[in-house]
């Protein structure tokens, strides 16, 4: 069984919790932007937040485009569940993500070497 120690007391994690934590921690994120993916300024803030860290860290922009296809790939299950909002919202999102993918292609094209 993992141990954590914290300060002078023993705190025991369950086996699903040594086996699954990190996919179990990654469901509760999923679902916590999932909610908050409802507030459009919040995912434009979120993208905004990405499309930082993708430039500093010269992310691929396949990583965007794939970002962007999976958003709008969300579009039409939204629409079939009724949700018209979340449709909307993830519209939006693909688009703002498809040009920060161009903007992302673009630059990582200027930083190649010409060849003659």
């Amino acid at each position: 069984m993992l141990q954590l120690k914290h300060r002078k007391r023993t705190i025991k994690l369950p086996g699903i919790l040594q086996r699954h934590g990190s996919f179990l921690l990654f469901l509760l994120v999923m679902a916590f932007f999932g909610f908050l993916a409802q507030i459009q300024w919040i995912g434009y803030t979120v993208i905004l937040l990405y499309g930082i860290f993708a430039f500093k860290k010269e992310l691929p922009p396949q990583t965007t485009f794939i970002l962007a296809l999976s958003a709008l790939g969300v579009v039409p299950v939204a629409i079939v569940v009724g949700n018209w909002l979340i449709a909307q919202n993830f519209a939006a999102y693909s688009f703002v993500l498809f040009v920060l993918a161009v903007i992302e292609l673009i630059f990582g094209l200027q930083r190649e070497p010409r060849t003659k």
